[in-house]
């Protein structure tokens, strides 16, 4: 999977780079429901990318990917991890400011284990899961970042 050939992932991936404040003109307005329905959808698309790459055969030493498979795993766990925290903290009425730290790490990662999928012979499913983890981040971006023109 190229970000160049998928517009959501390459809308997702350059959110990081944007600048955000509360007052940018690209945001929506804060709708708390809103956005804890949204980051409730993270969860279940995170724990089925990572119920995906527990189906993968490991790979064993001296087997090309073995590196970037181990470091995709451990993405994998921090992305599941950070999916469940941005929603219990929604949930607990956090808002914007105190979730946006954990947003952005969730979007670093994803581009990350997105890099590290890519260096990986032959991981058929997986992109499908970090697409779908990857769109639920774009529909909450407009709550977090500006939009890119």
């Amino acid at each position: 999977m190229n970000p160049s050939t998928n517009p959501v992932l390459a809308a997702v991936l350059a959110a990081p780079l944007l600048v955000a404040s509360a007052a940018s003109a690209g945001l929506e307005p804060w709708d708390q429901e809103k956005v804890t329905a949204i980051a409730a959808e993270l969860p279940p698309a995170t724990r089925a990318l990572a119920a995906t790459l527990r189906q993968k055969p490991q790979k064993t030493l001296g087997q090309p990917g073995r590196a970037s498979f181990l470091l995709l795993r451990d993405q994998v766990r921090s992305i599941d991890a950070t999916a469940r925290r941005l929603h219990s903290s929604l949930e607990a009425g956090e808002g914007r400011e105190a979730t946006l730290p954990i947003y952005r790490r969730m979007l670093r990662t994803v581009r990350d284990a997105e890099r590290e999928l890519g260096r990986i012979p032959a991981q058929q499913g997986m992109d499908e899961g970090i697409d779908a983890v990857a769109d639920i981040l774009r529909r909450l971006q407009v709550f977090y970042e500006e939009l890119s023109i």
